[in-house]
């Protein structure tokens, strides 16, 4: 088997739990090692560090699958599936629609498994794990009775790890029946369509959220859902009983599915509204509507270090409306889904927003991703999403 050997002192952060080495802190490669192998792993005194996926070709040279010198094979895969499973049904047992695997968080670099009960939908942005692709389905059918498997690997990390951008069915036990299914998660039920919906099919990231809103509305709420996407927020805020909820996203894709699921639920007092949130906000104040909850679940404004200012100078545009926007004692769900935007400088945009709004904020709850989402605190990359729920005086 070919081998990496690290730079001296290089091996300080996988120590602690990071899952990545970068193609600057190798010293050596024995052998000839192809995209996607897997290779063993020496510090510069030579120690055994584990094995893990190369790439010659990606600035992440080498992505960590274990500290042990052990096989990577079908056993090894459907052995960490199933330990991320577990944790799933240990946090609640009776649900069926979650992430099934959450990539390095689960010890499994690059990939991304979205379980709808016995429908399946996965990515892989790394070229090793794009190998074993083949048998991750057969986990999925023999193992998790799949009738249904789609792939959503139509993403530029892919193409930085050499890899083709495709999408499609990959199994399909269901017999000519609508692709398309119906789901229920906390109450709630979805319309799901794997291959036309948002990454995975649908954003499983926020169930917990949008549970929790339920706690801060009533029946005399009214209700601001920003970014709307499919009415994940709005649904629920309809579902605790707000007397009138209004939804807005720029996708008439999103919105038409976001009624559909209204529909569904035979939710009542639901408005939504397709245009730009942006637009839409600088509408309002030629209004004077006022609400009791706004939720602000945009897309992350920025992929980079380098947009930083600007992506801030968004968040803090849209929260310092959104605050302008709301009675007294209100509530403001806020969020940020770019990991490059860490909690101190998204809490410092809020500060300022809320000063320059001339409105008093309070805490009241932090949210990250929810708990099929794990996150490793050793490798910050792996926490992106941010939540505040705040009370605006």
């Amino acid at each position: 088997m070919s081998r990496l050997t690290l730079k001296k002192n290089e091996d300080r952060r996988l120590k602690l739990g990071h899952q990545w080495i970068f193609s600057n802190e190798l010293e050596s490669i024995e052998g000839a090692p192809e995209n996607g192998e897997v290779v063993e792993l020496f510090s510069s005194g030579n120690k055994f560090l584990g094995k893990g996926f190369y790439n010659k070709n990606s600035l992440i040279a080498y992505r960590h699958l274990t500290d042990k010198d052990e096989e990577i094979d079908r056993a090894f895969l459907f052995k960490r599936i199933s330990m991320a499973n577990s944790l799933r049904k240990k946090v609640n047992p009776e649900r069926e629609v979650y992430r099934l695997v959450n990539s390095e968080s689960d010890h499994l670099p690059g990939l991304i498994i979205d379980r709808f009960e016995d429908k399946f939908s996965y990515q892989i942005f790394s070229y090793g794990m794009n190998e074993y692709s083949e048998i991750i389905k057969e986990i999925l059918i023999e193992n998790f009775k799949a009738v249904l498997i789609t792939e959503k690997n139509d993403n530029e990390l892919r193409v930085l790890e050499g890899l083709e951008k495709k999408e499609g069915i990959v199994y399909d036990k269901m017999e000519g029946e609508e692709k398309t299914f119906i789901v229920s998660i906390d109450g709630i039920k979805y319309k799901i369509d794997l291959l036309n919906g948002q990454k995975t099919g649908f954003y499983l990231d926020q169930c917990e959220s949008r549970l929790l809103l339920r706690r801060y509305v009533n029946e005399k709420s009214k209700v601001l859902d920003l970014f709307c996407n499919e009415g994940g927020f709005a649904l629920n805020a309809a579902f605790a009983g707000a007397e009138e909820v209004t939804a807005v996203d720029s996708s008439e894709h999103s919105i038409s599915a976001a009624k559909q699921n209204a529909d569904l639920n035979n939710s009542e007092n639901l408005n939504f509204k397709t245009g730009d949130v942006f637009n839409y906000i600088n509408e309002l104040f030629q209004t004077q509507e006022r609400y009791d909850m706004i939720i602000l679940d945009p897309p992350s404004f920025t992929k980079s270090k380098k947009n930083l200012y600007t992506a801030l100078k968004g968040y803090g545009e849209l929260n310092y409306k959104a605050m302008r926007l709301l009675k007294p004692n209100s509530f403001l769900f806020t969020f940020s889904c770019s990991y490059h935007i860490n909690e101190k400088s998204f809490e410092e945009m809020l500060i300022k927003s809320s000063e320059e709004a001339k409105r008093k904020i309070q805490i009241v709850e932090f949210r990250n991703c929810s708990f099929d989402h794990p996150v490793l605190p050793q490798m910050p990359e792996t926490k992106y999403l941010k939540g505040y729920l705040l009370r605006v005086l």
